[in-house]
């Protein structure tokens, strides 16, 4: 196969849309037109297979596709009109085709070509818009040079590059004024699409910015404004025995509003976070989400569908129990912290183990309690609910990241020692039962299934025994692992498994940080750990670093509370 430079772009330009039965020298019309058939990559009959096999697999997970296009009658329509949105589908469907590799090698550099096309500024529709989304949604291991053995939260990086340019693209093609009911009928039969495809911007915009702890892209109108299921014609059941996509969609954008604004209002900056959590006012807010979060649960916690479609929603439910729960987790450790007397010997660490050797005695017991159980409901629906080679290998991306979040959350509230030693030894069953069905989800090590799984083996399963054994890079040259830091934070319980310092290392929400800590590759100074920053906290406060007895404790410079930030100013855990 030849590299990406050296596929003709003779009578091609990137986000062109040519005449539905336009041709080339009087000879191909249609699908013939398609550059990757054109040009002998592939053969109509594989298109159409690809298609189908996306129909069947992945649009059930986000029905973007109009639905005409899977008729096999309408592919040269498909081709012609929708370039970028089939190239998308056809490069999503053939990422685990492993006996036939070279076919989503093609497609993924005619994807990066039409991807660097939109960014370029070339003329594109609505099609194109729906293609970035889906791209967010799988990122395909092919558009991307380099490609780590273990997990590290590289594809979410790639989903908030795509969910950008989706973004901005839509504004561009005005597709947020299609948030706003005032057109008419005929006017709404012709914006159906573009609502559906903006109202799914909104959605990915919020997940993608909470699962990296980054600010919205979005701050136009949103879809908001009262719609609701009626809003979404082409998802509209057309038999009976249809699946009823847009009640789906109507309780994926309640749930989405309650993601935004969990985020917005707890986990808005380091400042307000910061003080929330030292005066405690966060507590009215947690409540209230949870009411919310809990109404949500009892709408449409019964909804009727498949069974693999609803399993996602109660992740996704549950995944913001954690995330709303978790908030106050870390408020608990960060006031621990603040409590520790100056003249006080015991180490950071004791003492934090100390405080929380008690939760049932602590104001925030009901929340830690709530946040562990979140997380371990999360795991038991994924390791038990879904199938994983019929279900779990066709889901989107955040289904497989919430689960190395939960695993990673569960592990770190293990250092602090909330559970009992029976509740540990089921919370890392679980782990395990977890990292299998990862791995039966996946069809090559380059599967994310497989790279996630591999960084819980290495978090929760290997015994310190000396420099960290973690393959090379895949497709990349390999690079050799220092060994595990030798500062006081590490430990080996009586098992021999890791056991941290709960106050250092890595944050939960941080898989880069997790990674770096699974390979020996933190970052230390001055003979300690630094604390690793909380994704989600702005670099933006007024807290200045002064050395304690410790080394592990920070002063706040208006008020002289002792307050746990690092130097650059953010929480951790």
């Amino acid at each position: 196969m030849s590299q990406s430079g050296d596929l003709s772009n003779q009578d091609m330009q990137n986000g062109t849309r040519p005449e539905p039965r336009g041709s080339i020298n009087g000879i191909h019309a249609g699908i013939s037109t398609y550059r990757l058939v054109r040009e002998g990559y592939l053969t109509p009959e594989i298109i159409q297979m690809l298609v189908r096999r996306y129909a069947e697999h992945y649009h059930p997970y986000l029905p973007l596709v109009p639905r005409k296009y899977f008729d096999p009658a309408q592919l040269d329509v498909f081709a012609v009109n929708d370039k970028h949105l089939m190239t998308a589908v056809i490069t999503i469907s053939s990422k685990d085709l492993i006996e036939q590799p070279t076919i989503h090698t093609c497609c993924s550099r005619y994807m990066h070509d039409l991807i660097s096309g939109i960014a370029a500024g070339h003329d594109c529709e609505v099609e194109a818009v729906e293609a970035l989304l889906l791209l967010a949604e799988w990122e395909p291991q092919g558009l991307r040079n380099r490609i780590e053995a273990v997990g590290r939260g590289e594809e979410d990086r790639s989903a908030w590059m795509h969910v950008g340019m989706a973004l901005r693209t839509g504004y561009f093609l005005g597709l947020d004024r299609t948030a706003f009911r005032q057109e008419s009928a005929e006017e709404a039969r012709i914006d159906g699409r573009k609502r559906l495809a903006w109202a799914n911007c909104y959605v990915s915009d919020r997940l993608i910015s909470v699962r990296i702890g980054k600010a919205f892209w979005s701050r136009g109108p949103g879809p908001m404004t009262g719609l609701s299921s009626q809003d979404f014609p082409s998802l509209q059941p057309l038999s009976p025995d249809d699946e009823d996509y847009a009640k789906i969609m109507q309780a994926t954008l309640d749930l989405t509003q309650l993601y935004s604004n969990v985020h917005d209002v707890l986990y808005s900056g380091m400042r307000t976070s910061g003080q929330m959590m030292l005066m405690g006012d966060y507590v009215k807010y947690v409540d209230d989400f949870r009411a919310a979060i809990a109404r949500w649960n009892t709408t449409w916690g019964k909804l009727e569908c498949s069974p693999y479609i609803k399993v996602t929603l109660q992740m996704a439910y549950e995944y913001l129990c954690l995330y709303t729960n978790a908030f106050a987790f870390q408020a608990a450790i960060a006031q621990a912290i603040a409590s520790k007397p100056k003249s006080d010997a015991h180490s950071l660490r004791d003492h934090l183990r100390s405080v929380f050797s008690n939760v049932g005695a602590m104001p925030d017991a009901r929340f830690i309690w709530a946040s562990v159980a979140a997380a371990k409901a999360y795991l038991t629906l994924l390791s038990t609910q879904v199938d994983p080679s019929k279900y779990l290998r066709y889901m989107p991306l955040r289904y497989y990241l919430y689960c190395i979040y939960s695993a990673v959350f569960l592990y770190k509230a293990r250092s602090f020692g909330v559970m009992t030693d029976m509740e540990e030894r089921q919370v890392r069953q679980l782990v395990f039962q977890t990292m299998e069905v990862l791995k039966r989800a996946s069809v090559s090590a380059q599967d994310p299934g497989s790279r996630y799984a591999r960084l819980l083996e290495l978090l929760w399963i290997r015994p310190q025994k000396g420099p960290s054994q973690l393959p090379p890079p895949i497709q990349s040259p390999a690079a050799s692992d220092g060994p595990l830091s030798s500062s006081g934070s590490v430990h080996v319980d009586a098992q021999g498994y890791m056991q941290f310092s709960p106050a250092n290392d890595f944050s939960w929400l941080d898989l880069e940080a997790v990674g770096d800590y699974v390979s020996g590759d933190q970052i230390t100074g001055n003979g300690m750990n630094m604390l690793a920053p909380m994704v989600g906290f702005e670099s933006t406060s007024t807290f200045m670093p002064q050395a304690q007895a410790q080394g592990m404790q920070w002063q706040q410079t208006n008020n002289a509370v002792n307050w746990p930030v690092d130097w650059n100013g953010n929480l951790f855990f």
